[in-house]
């Protein structure tokens, strides 16, 4: 049984069929949710990896989730009283300076992630806005 494809011709040229092209109404229709998929669904699940990373990575070059583990080892290893002391000391000071930097790089970076979802409606409005004034 051999099929035959109803858009080509017998000498191979691709047919239009009229009935089949879509209209200029639907292809900016799908434009626009594509658009809108890819910038709210897609891009939102890329910038909450993102800020995964992101705290990952501020968390291993600032050692704070290590320093929480240790806090009670010494410094160093001096398991002397000096070395405890000095250690825990380190720590108390280190660790608030750490956590308000770990907190301070995720909140500016979720107020980003806040900017960009709110990009689109505020191009729509302000360009609205500009238009109705005139």
């Amino acid at each position: 049984m051999t099929q035959k494809n109803i858009l080509t011709s017998s000498g191979g040229q691709q047919i239009l069929n009229e009935s089949k092209v879509d209209s200029t109404l639907s292809i900016a229709i799908y434009s626009v949710k594509d658009f809108l998929s890819w910038w709210y669904i897609r891009m939102s699940l890329w910038h909450l990896r993102m800020l995964g990373r992101l705290s990952t990575f501020v968390d291993d070059n600032m050692s704070i989730s290590l320093l929480l583990k240790n806090f009670f080892t010494p410094w160093h290893r001096d398991y002397s009283f000096i070395g405890f002391t000095f250690g825990i000391l380190i720590k108390i000071v280190y660790l608030p300076v750490a956590l308000i930097t770990y907190i301070l790089v995720c909140i500016f970076y979720s107020f980003l992630f806040l900017i960009w979802l709110l990009l689109p409606p505020a191009s729509i409005f302000f360009i609205l806005r500009s238009i109705l004034t005139l």
